[in-house]
């Protein structure tokens, strides 16, 4: 179990997408539109995005938002892309070649929906009640070009690349989802969404979320079910909601599973004691971040492995000075140090360095190094040294 600080940070958000060192979620601003904020957590800054927009999908560099029209304020809204490197803004129209979405005439049965953005490529969705399979289109950010859906079973949609078609490693594949929801207008394609982080890749589809493993034939089935989220994950790290008190995740990339206990304030009504799932998950490269009851956003800082001792202390002695080494360490930030005088009482010195008294007996003094992240804490001792 690893520990955690949350803090509240910010009250009446609605959703939360994570991505790099980004953070994107919406401020209820009146009735109709949220008003998008982004964190950069390498930056440690927060920047304020047009209040008559709504956010739609975070893909750095760009945020995709839903915005008035200039001509027309109380009219349908446009499609804008806003540049996280410079704070520019460009409409974006939806080039011809979608079925029933990019030429006239429009079926107002028809539901054409941006839903993901990367560098390099928007991702939209079109479906219908009647007459449209529920379909993915790719437009290219700098062409205009517009392309259908390449997924397959060794072949998956990569927005951040400039060919858009990626094939998955030896061992991965991607999953199909489940027949019995793909049913016209329901939003769900044929198959669901790969993200490969290395030898890693996450699967999700309607039905479950897997971690895959290049090279292998391991689908670990993560969550499914009625309580919680599909994961968030980055490149260190896959969490989730597995009950409603606690997350559950993965370290990549030594698959070490780990659990956060949430605190009450996140997962309760006021005045209840029963727990309810959180809204949102969003894990940045250097945070995670919840909209627990009541739409408010919390932080902590990103799950890492706990510290780990790759060798033991050591505990030398020169003169009248022991002198206790802490071996070598992963993940550590901190260090402490405790000494042992035969085993059992414990000298309260944090210090690497210890005199030895006068004594008429021999002793056996041991050392015990603590070290700690922002997780937790791993303790190690050294062998035992006779001293007088």
């Amino acid at each position: 179990m690893l520990k955690s600080s949350f803090r509240s940070i910010r009250a009446r958000v609605d959703g939360v997408r994570a991505s790099g060192d980004y953070l994107l979620t919406d401020v209820q601003n009146g009735f109709f539109a949220n008003a998008p904020l982004v964190i950069n957590d390498r930056l440690g800054t927060t920047t304020a995005l047009d209040p008559s927009c709504g956010a739609v999908a975070l893909g750095p560099p760009w945020v995709l938002m839903s915005c008035p029209q200039s001509s027309d304020p109380s009219g349908p809204f446009d499609l804008e892309l806003y540049s996280l490197a410079d704070g520019t803004r460009q409409t974006v129209t939806l080039s011809p070649g979608m079925p029933y979405c990019s030429s006239p005439p429009y079926d107002s049965e028809v539901s054409c929906s941006a839903v993901a953005v990367g560098a390099d490529w928007i991702e939209w969705i079109g479906t219908s009640y009647h007459h449209l399979p529920t379909e993915a289109y790719f437009q290219n950010i700098q062409t205009g070009e517009l392309r259908g859906d390449p997924t397959n079973a060794t072949t998956f949609a990569d927005l951040n690349s400039p060919a858009l078609t990626q094939t998955t490693c030896p061992g991965v594949r991607v999953m199909r989802n489940s027949s019995a929801n793909l049913v016209e207008g329901n939003g769900v394609t044929a198959w669901g969404s790969l993200t490969p982080y290395g030898q890693f890749a996450l699967a999700v589809t309607d039905h479950g979320a897997f971690l895959e493993r290049c090279g292998t034939s391991m689908r670990r089935l993560l969550t499914h079910g009625s309580i919680g989220y599909a994961p968030d994950s980055s490149a260190g790290a896959i969490v989730w909601q597995a009950a409603p008190g606690r997350l559950t995740g993965v370290l990549f990339p030594s698959l070490q599973t780990f659990t956060i206990p949430l605190p009450a304030a996140i997962v309760q009504r006021r005045g209840s004691r029963q727990d309810v799932p959180v809204f949102a998950l969003g894990l940045t490269s250097g945070a995670l971040y919840v909209e627990g009851y009541g739409a408010t956003l919390w932080r902590t800082a990103s799950p890492t492995a706990l510290p780990a001792n790759t060798s033991r202390p050591t505990l030398t002695r020169s003169g009248s000075m022991l002198t206790c080494g802490r071996g070598s360490w992963s993940n550590a930030d901190r260090f402490s140090y405790d000494w042992w005088v035969n085993g059992t009482t414990r000298k309260r010195d944090n210090r690497p360095r210890l005199a030895v008294g006068a004594a008429r007996n021999r002793r056996s003094v041991s050392c015990s190094v603590t070290a700690s992240n922002a997780m937790g804490t791993t303790t190690a001792s050294s062998d035992q040294l006779h001293v007088r």
